[in-house]
């Protein structure tokens, strides 16, 4: 499925409560994966290089620039629009 680049605010990607990430394109045309910490399967884990925070959980961009993480991680952010998740984006933390 094509990531729809538009800056309109919707869902342009797949997003899933079984640990699936969802996949936002910001302003540089940079793509992030955004990940829920709480929701995280073997199969993402293996793909991270560090351990999910399971007790207080955040949400997690992920892309080939850096890693940054916004606690805590906002309930229902799977329906939040791309805006909104950029938005959320710019207030991570970058992680080291």
């Amino acid at each position: 499925m094509p990531l729809d680049r538009s800056p309109t605010n919707h869902v342009s990607y797949w997003a899933s409560s079984e640990g699936h990430a969802r996949a936002i394109v910001d302003d540089h045309g940079v793509e992030w994966e955004v990940y829920d910490e709480g929701t995280w399967s073997i199969q993402l884990a293996l793909d991270w290089d560090m351990l999910p925070q399971t007790s207080n959980p955040g949400l997690l961009f992920v892309s080939d620039i850096g890693r940054r993480r916004l606690w805590p991680c906002p309930e229902a952010w799977q329906s939040l629009g791309d805006a909104d998740l950029l938005g959320l984006l710019a207030r991570a933390k970058a992680l080291n």
